[in-house]
């Protein structure tokens, strides 16, 4: 019987393992054929950005795919997360993943992300006057606007509804949620 067993589990592992190739497979045709601008609304990158982050993921990090999930469908899920505040079961749905491996792969890509050869290629602060006054007087040009050397950009992180003043976490997208912002750009 045990053995039984065992030859049904593996079985039935190599078969959701091949029916996850396969939706690994699919969702990236769909992504490749995916009109650039569709793109960049669901991920707030553009395409070429994506692959190369993904080569620089998996070059200078230790972020791998496996033959599960491939590591463009983990970029691409922590990219929606991020781009979107969502909950993570509602992510990992559009990725065909549950919530507990939405997660993982989160924080996996997120760990990556923060790794000092990613952030020292990704994210470039102006660390001179030169540099800082370049970049104010763009600002000036583009968008008529005087002094501004960095951009604020806020996203909604989703919370479970709270039992006191819940409406003071409804956000206009029409789910709780905290306002979160970060700074990138530097104080004159």
């Amino acid at each position: 019987m045990h053995t039984l067993r065992l030859l049904w589990t593996a079985n039935n592992e190599t078969t959701l393992q091949r029916r996850q190739t396969r939706v690994n497979r699919r969702k990236m045709v769909q992504i490749v054929e995916m009109e650039e601008l569709e793109f960049v609304h669901r991920f707030r990158l553009d395409k070429q950005s994506f692959w190369r982050l993904c080569d620089d993921l998996r070059r200078l990090t230790s972020l791998k795919g496996t033959r599960e999930i491939s590591l463009e469908i983990k970029v691409l899920c922590t990219l929606s997360f991020l781009a979107t505040g969502s909950y993570q079961r509602i992510v990992g749905l559009t990725q065909h993943l549950v919530q507990r491996t939405t997660s993982r792969c989160i924080r996996q890509v997120v760990e990556a992300l923060s790794h000092p050869a990613i952030l020292n290629k990704w994210i470039l602060f102006p660390s001179s006057q030169q540099q800082r006054t370049q970049i104010r007087l763009e600002f000036q040009r583009r968008f008529r606007l005087p002094g501004i050397v960095g951009c604020i950009d806020c996203t909604y992180v989703a919370i479970v509804k709270p039992p006191v003043e819940e409406h003071l976490f409804f956000n206009r997208k029409g789910y709780h949620s905290l306002n979160v912002q970060i700074s990138t750009g530097m104080q004159q």
